[in-house]
């Protein structure tokens, strides 16, 4: 269920991120529009910035997106939401994955659904589904392993 601390917590995080000006400048256009219970969903245009050669959804930018929403997903853990106004640390990525399943182009709208699997004394697991809203196809599928110990 989301909570308006979790929601409020995240985008906190997320904008500090965005703001300091490293590579998560990226997700400016990431809007979180659901977050508690270990769960993280957000929304966004997909804009020219996001997109490749072929103008479609940068592969990179999916797993940008698969890392970082699934690190805030963590975060509303009901383990770990009550420190969420600190800035908690989400942990470190020991293994990612995606599999790109369909494109996505400018103008898209994309659902990204991130769910705490597991969360563990020292490893979370983490997955993540990135859908084009409009006609509900699946974009990627991604999974994560965090150490958080």
């Amino acid at each position: 269920m989301a909570s308006k601390k979790a929601i409020d917590g995240i985008k906190k995080i997320l904008s500090f991120s965005i703001k300091r000006n490293g590579f998560d400048r990226v997700l400016d256009k990431v809007d979180v529009t659901s977050a508690g219970n270990g769960q993280c969903t957000a929304e966004m245009v997909v804009n020219v910035e996001h997109t490749n050669v072929h103008g479609t959804l940068h592969g990179g930018f999916t797993a940008t997106v698969v890392d970082v929403i699934s690190s805030m997903a963590v975060l509303t853990h009901p383990r770990v939401i009550d420190n969420i106004e600190s800035f908690p640390n989400s942990g470190v990525t020991v293994d990612l994955h995606v599999s790109y399943l369909a494109s996505a182009k400018i103008g898209d709208r994309v659902v990204i659904n991130a769910e705490t699997l597991k969360l563990g004394k020292n490893l979370a697991f983490l997955k993540v589904s990135l859908i084009r809203k409009d006609d509900n196809v699946t974009i990627a599928e991604g999974t994560q392993t965090k150490f958080v110990g």
